[in-house]
């Protein structure tokens, strides 16, 4: 998947050994979703539908396009896994299903408290809410938010790995970044790309999703975000502010 995953947990009344356990059948899982689903791989299932090699997809593979088709209707097609370079690339949403399966086996071996931070994407074990700072896009070492998470955040955008995102209606990119956040970490992951390639248009969709809010910074510094996000804001480094 082409990032690092981090783990923070409480391990409560449970024993090191226990934990630990716990953290290597999180951990071995993402390796089998990278074995799976990697791009880089030749002999990954994802590299080998993607040359025809093969013409029968898993289970999970399955799952993956199910779940990039439901984004791909609720953002009106600005995720559109299948217009990527080489073939279907759900890169964009697997990251953040990754990590929700890495979370449920920590819930299913008793930890209660704990989050999986994905290259910047975050999520959370119920009960417990986490302050997360969104990265400032043009200064490193800042924050632009902090939003608290009591299930998910995901934020997509050109300012790390420069201009990787592929607009499919062959326009622009809108945002230089883009976050979303909502119950499942796939879902926003997948909608914070959208979000960071049609800006205001999948904005106004965001909307009308239940349980989904967002924001996203233009490359002029401008901030734009959904009626119900709640945030609080340093905007150290910013030019021409809007907030609507």
């Amino acid at each position: 998947m082409g990032t690092v995953f981090s783990f923070l947990v409480d391990p409560g009344h449970l024993t090191r050994e226990h934990v630990d356990r716990a953290l290597d059948e999180a951990r071995a899982e993402l390796h089998r979703i990278d074995d799976r689903f990697s791009t880089w791989k030749p002999e990954s299932e994802l590299s080998r539908l993607r040359t025809r090699e093969i013409d029968q997809s898993s289970d999970l593979m399955d799952e993956v396009y199910e779940l990039s088709a439901r984004v791909f209707e609720s953002s009106s097609g600005f995720y559109d896994p299948w217009k990527m370079p080489g073939g279907f690339d759900p890169t964009g949403l697997v990251k953040g299903w990754a990590a929700e399966r890495a979370l449920s086996i920590l819930s299913e071996c008793g930890i209660s408290d704990g989050l999986i931070n994905a290259g910047g994407d975050v999520c959370v074990l119920p009960g417990k809410p986490y302050r997360v700072g969104i990265r400032h896009p043009w200064v490193p070492d800042a924050l632009c938010a902090v939003v608290t998470a009591t299930s998910s955040v995901a934020t997509s955008g050109i300012y790390e790995r420069g201009n990787h995102l592929v607009n499919p209606f062959y326009g622009d990119v809108a945002a230089v970044s883009a976050t979303v956040v909502g119950e499942r970490l796939a879902i926003a992951d997948a909608l914070a790309t959208a979000l960071a390639v049609g800006g205001k248009e999948v904005l106004f969709l965001l909307e009308r999703i239940k349980g989904v809010e967002g924001f996203f910074i233009d490359p002029r510094g401008a901030m734009f975000k959904t009626s119900g996000m709640d945030f609080s804001l340093n905007c150290a480094g910013f030019h021409g502010e809007e907030i609507v």
